[in-house]
């Protein structure tokens, strides 16, 4: 019985912490960009804006469609118009006139009629505008993503960041835990003084400061990230990657190289210079003759009441159809001036071309720089921690031994864990540097890829 009481205690046990780890969300770097993307507010508007622009070219494309339109008149003229008319048809004198009123007072009327443009040679070099401002949007969306990218990337990177500090701070604390002890039973033993037990609650106060200090960033972070990803802020969260070798894709990344034409900002400035031409080519068409195709159909009663649908009623009807021509003779130079505006623009748009090829290749060659130097300074750390963690190692078994004194003991832990401190430090430096480098070479989608 006191076995099987063991046994299902220890599976309660378990089963209430394999209840309280699964309230933890764990996520890594891709799954964490995976959710900023859906959960952008700026990324969702492009996309509705892509949904928008398609709706807009539907109803461009019908300017292109025959127009017909029906429509019903009913008229009442309480007094009739008069007209004149020439003396002459009723056998009177030259110069005189007869006044008469035409039409009855209730006058009923029903017209169809139909346009369709035959000729019109500024909306036909706008239609290429169509696929130029579908490329325009779809750069915009993947501006936006970039942007999601980068800037969750680096939260993410920021808080890993701090936790690995914090760990540091915690397995420091714990080193002078061990060693306060030590001094404590020396004092005991008349081996030290109580100069040097303060001087370690000292340095483990500083440490608790820091340890603070650092739970109060990394509690801003992680709701920053929450935020970005659409997770709530009452959901516990765990970030997952691998830091036990953090230069091990280095390779891959010095092999990069800058393609400016691959980049979102390249090509969107290529698609505004080219819809910039496509609207200039467009503004002067607008000075040729356009040409349109009509067709009207109407019929139309006459009653001296309201009452239409008498059977002694009559209809009169009326069918025409034709061409209507329109050549523009003179606009005051308008035409010839708004061109000109969109060739200035044209001109503007150059000049931002060149001043980004020339932007792009010197962001690129200084994040390539910090990239190197960043992977220096991580081999440098790396050493570093590795030559302090040695001496403190060895000042401890002095210190053990009453070879040491506590404060060459203490400079020691110090050295060590501002060594730990910096190596943390620039391994997610390293990390921001691919950041910075990727984003710089128009290759953030890569994050996504392992």
């Amino acid at each position: 019985m006191k076995c099987q009481a063991t046994i299902f205690l220890a599976l309660i046990i378990l089963t209430n912490v394999a209840v309280a780890q699964s309230g933890i969300r764990a996520i890594h770097l891709e799954e964490g960009l995976q959710l900023a993307l859906a959960n952008n507010a700026q990324v969702r508007k492009n996309k509705l804006d892509r949904q928008l622009l398609e709706r807009k070219f539907k109803e461009a494309r019908s300017a292109v469609l025959p127009d017909v339109n029906a429509g019903i008149n009913l008229d009442w003229y309480p007094l009739l118009p008069t007209q004149l008319l020439p003396g002459q048809l009723f056998g009177m004198a030259d110069g005189t006139f007869v006044s008469t009123q035409f039409g009855r007072p209730w006058q009923l009327s029903g017209t169809i009629t139909m346009e369709q443009p035959v000729l019109n040679e500024s909306a036909r070099r706008s239609i290429p505008a169509l696929n130029v401002t579908r490329g325009i949007s779809d750069m915009l969306l993947e501006k936006s993503n970039e942007d999601v990218i980068f800037n969750t990337a680096t939260v993410f990177y920021q808080t890993l960041q701090m936790e690995q500090l914090l760990r540091g701070v915690k397995a420091n604390v714990g080193k002078l835990e061990a060693l306060q002890g030590m001094a404590e039973l020396q004092l005991a033993n008349g081996y030290a003084i109580p100069t040097d037990v303060k001087r370690i609650r000292v340095a483990r106060t500083n440490l608790e400061t820091q340890r603070q200090n650092l739970l109060t960033a990394i509690s801003s972070l992680r709701q920053t990230l929450q935020f970005l990803c659409g997770l709530p802020y009452e959901d516990p969260l765990e970030l997952l990657e691998e830091v036990g070798t953090p230069a091990a894709d280095s390779l891959r990344w010095q092999s990069l190289n800058l393609v400016t034409e691959t980049t979102t900002e390249h090509r969107l400035l290529m698609y505004q210079l080219e819809m910039t031409r496509i609207q200039g080519r467009s503004v002067l068409a607008e000075a040729f003759p356009t040409l349109d195709f009509y067709a009207a159909v109407s019929a139309q009663a006459f009653r001296p009441d309201i009452n239409f649908f008498e059977p002694d009623r009559r209809w009169y009807g009326m069918a025409a159809v034709g061409f209507k021509l329109k050549a523009p003779l003179f606009d005051g130079f308008r035409v010839h001036n708004k061109s000109w505006v969109f060739k200035l623009e044209e001109k503007k748009l150059e000049e931002d071309h060149r001043q980004f090829v020339a932007a792009k290749t010197l962001d690129f060659r200084m994040a390539h720089e910090q990239f190197q130097n960043a992977l220096r300074a991580l081999q440098t750390q790396n050493d570093n921690v590795a030559l302090a963690q040695e001496i403190t190692d060895k000042l401890l078994l002095q210190y053990k031994e009453g070879i040491a004194s506590l404060t060459d003991l203490l400079n020691a832990q110090t050295a060590l864990s501002e060594a730990e401190t910096n190596y943390w430090q620039q391994v997610f430096g390293y990390k921001l540097a691919v950041l910075k480098l990727l984003k710089s070479a128009g290759r953030l989608e890569d994050l996504k890829v392992k």
